[in-house]
């Protein structure tokens, strides 16, 4: 038995190092970290993993190991090596530079996806310009009004497909996004605290990506060129919308209809480019009542008709303004 083990870790040590990095990369990094005892064979092998999943650490002297090992796999990595880095300790407090010195390195190390949970997070100006993230994960925890993180930098994060953000205060939030042909993944929102929201897509290819809202405390809402699939799963407490269309060919008038009967409960309402439908109706189905609404703002009509629809589908209707640019004829 003995033997046979040996000649199975004989023929395990004989695989090229790419291989078992592979391998350990698999494995939490704690495990990858212990197979440096092994033999001489395997004692660095753990410092090339792709993914530096460090898991929950709970306890001071776990925290304190950690530094160090995290220190080190990042000083021996190369660029774009490292595609994951997990790191959660809710229940201790790390030094604060430690935390957003390791952040700076792995942007400069072309990281792919970041998942952090974190006491005292701050997040350096980097994470907020880096080129290469496609997945973010924060959640700042002990949330005793300290140890919420924030930041008043430009974010341009080009290759972001999917954020998680563990915030229990967040109210405001603007997104400018590019949809690209081979994304196919939708756009979340399920954020209870959430008051505010501005989403700005620019859509390349004919994929239409969906935009599910379960914002119950929503009041304003912002669509700006609007090219994806509203789902308006509870948006129960919006007051206030304002829409931008984009002049496109396809299913415009269809994602125009979804996202219209997700508003029949605002107050005021706001719609821009009304030319850009390609019908002379606003709708390509029955036009929604708005029961409640009061004010309402059309911008760049295609036709009159269009103005009708909205007058026959408010009947509390107070204010109307139709702006009309001055070489347009309706």
């Amino acid at each position: 038995m003995s033997s046979t083990s040996e000649n199975v870790d004989d023929r395990l040590s004989m695989l090229p190092d790419e291989i078992l990095s592979h391998i350990l990369s698999l494995t939490p990094m704690k495990f990858a970290v212990q197979t440096s005892i092994l033999s001489k064979r395997w004692r660095y092998i753990w410092m090339f993993v792709t993914n530096l999943d460090f898991g929950e650490i709970r306890s001071m002297d776990s925290l304190h190991s950690l530094t160090i090992i995290v220190d080190r796999a990042l000083r021996f990595c190369t660029p774009s090596q490292v595609k994951l880095f997990r790191l959660h300790f809710p229940l201790i407090c790390a030094r604060v530079s430690s935390v957003s010195n390791w952040i700076d390195e792995l942007v400069r190390l072309k990281i792919s996806e970041l998942d952090l949970r974190v006491h005292q997070l701050q997040l350096p100006p980097s994470m907020f310009t880096c080129s290469t993230l496609t997945k973010l994960r924060l959640e700042p925890s002990g949330y005793d009004g300290q140890n919420v993180w924030e930041f008043n930098c430009p974010v341009n994060l080009p290759c972001l497909k999917t954020l998680d953000i563990g915030s229990p205060m967040l109210e405001s939030l603007s997104l400018d996004v590019r949809v690209r042909a081979e994304d196919e993944e939708d756009y979340v929102f399920n954020i209870p605290t959430l008051k505010r929201l501005t989403f700005t897509s620019f859509k390349c290819g004919s994929w239409t990506h969906k935009v599910v809202l379960h914002v119950p405390n929503l009041e304003y809402l912002c669509v700006e060129d609007l090219c994806s699939l509203f789902v308006m799963e509870d948006v129960s407490s919006l007051v206030e919308a304002s829409v931008s269309l984009r002049c496109m060919p396809d299913d415009h008038n269809r994602i125009w209809d979804e996202l219209l009967k997700g508003l029949t409960g605002v107050k005021s309402l706001s719609v821009k480019n009304l030319s850009c439908l390609t019908e002379l109706n606003s709708f390509t189905s029955s036009p929604p009542i708005f029961p409640i609404m009061k004010h309402l703002v059309l911008g760049d009509i295609g036709h009159y008709g269009q103005v009708l629809q909205y007058l026959e589908s408010s009947p509390e209707l107070e204010q109307l303004c139709i702006k009309v640019y001055p070489s347009q004829q309706v």
